[in-house]
């Protein structure tokens, strides 16, 4: 009886081996590692550094020269000539314009979400991540962003922004149909942030601009709330432009 008994043990020990093999064949792959464009960052060309004019010029159509022809931008004219949403108005920069600034950045990653930080007049966006574009989202002033990993590569597709805003300090304008495709990765501590602009209304062809930016080992970001006076400051300070008025320190 001790023959039969043993062959029964050793029959059961095997059909759990082999179910547990199946169950381990079965479990989900694990998920490869997500890269990490997370931390803080500024672009090492200082004041004037960053830029989003390509170098064969903007293909601007008619309509983009003509409006562009209109603009008063600050550096240029008058402070208080100027036409200029983001002084005149205290708009928002919107984005990218907002990305000129010689301040620094911060980008915070989740599962579900890559936050957008500046330091510039703190402002923020948010950019989902494999979602799709709502249908009926308003037009916003940094844009409706949804995001999808591409390798170490972040590919992020905006659409729906203001049209009030300037793409540039030099009131570079866009209509409601602009589709920004940016492409963010991280080379050691370099992020490469490369862009491509369409906007039928405003540029008779896509075109592309690319811009890095160094990691800082310190994350703090100061305290920057956009106030006239600030303005003034900042163009004072970076731009060496007197102030046409007081400033209040």
């Amino acid at each position: 009886m001790r023959a039969p008994r043993l062959l029964i043990v050793t029959a059961g020990l095997l059909a759990a081996a082999v179910a547990g093999c199946a169950e381990e064949s079965a479990a989900p792959a694990p998920k490869a590692p997500r890269p990490d464009i997370s931390g803080t960052w500024v672009h090492p060309g200082g004041p004037g550094g960053a830029s989003i004019r390509p170098a064969e010029g903007y293909p601007l159509t008619q309509w983009a020269i003509d409006k562009m022809k209109a603009e008063k931008p600050t550096a240029s004219s008058d402070f208080r000539e100027t036409t200029d949403p983001a002084v005149l108005y205290a708009d928002p920069n919107g984005y990218p314009r907002i990305q000129m600034h010689p301040m620094k950045f911060k980008l915070v990653q989740t599962d579900d979400y890559v936050y957008h930080l500046w330091e510039y007049n703190q402002n923020w966006r948010q950019i989902a991540i494999n979602k799709e574009h709502p249908p009926d989202d308003p037009p916003t002033w940094y844009g409706n962003a949804v995001g999808k990993w591409d390798g170490d590569t972040l590919v992020v597709d905006s659409t729906g922004y203001k049209p009030s805003t300037w793409l540039n300090g030099q009131g570079l304008p866009h209509t409601e149909d602009l589709h920004i495709v940016e492409r963010i990765r991280r080379d050691g501590d370099t992020l490469v942030m490369h862009l491509t602009f369409e906007d039928p209304g405003a540029f008779t062809k896509p075109w592309s601009v690319e811009n890095t930016y160094q990691r800082v080992e310190d994350g703090a970001m100061i305290e920057t709330i956009y106030t006239i006076s600030d303005e003034l400051r900042f163009r004072e300070r970076f731009l060496g432009v007197p102030s046409p008025i007081p400033i209040r320190r």
